[in-house]
């Protein structure tokens, strides 16, 4: 199991991210709904992350300092 897969919001909902489309881009939706999630901002495990658009495509999940 990856750490993406524990990203929620601040109100503890599951998170999924992808690309918008093949040329990348990046969208959050929450995982029980759909509903697009208007934010980067995610925690895993208490930690306070940033998920974003990697350099190369997919999604990077990185802590905030």
């Amino acid at each position: 199991m990856t750490c993406a897969v524990k990203a929620a919001s601040a109100d503890g909902r599951v998170l999924e991210f992808s690309n918008v489309d093949m040329s990348g881009g990046f969208v959050a939706h929450y995982a029980d709904t759909g509903e697009e999630y208007p934010s980067h901002e995610c925690f895993i495990g208490g930690v306070k992350c940033r998920a974003d658009e990697a350099k190369f495509g997919g999604i990077v999940i990185e802590v905030v300092e």
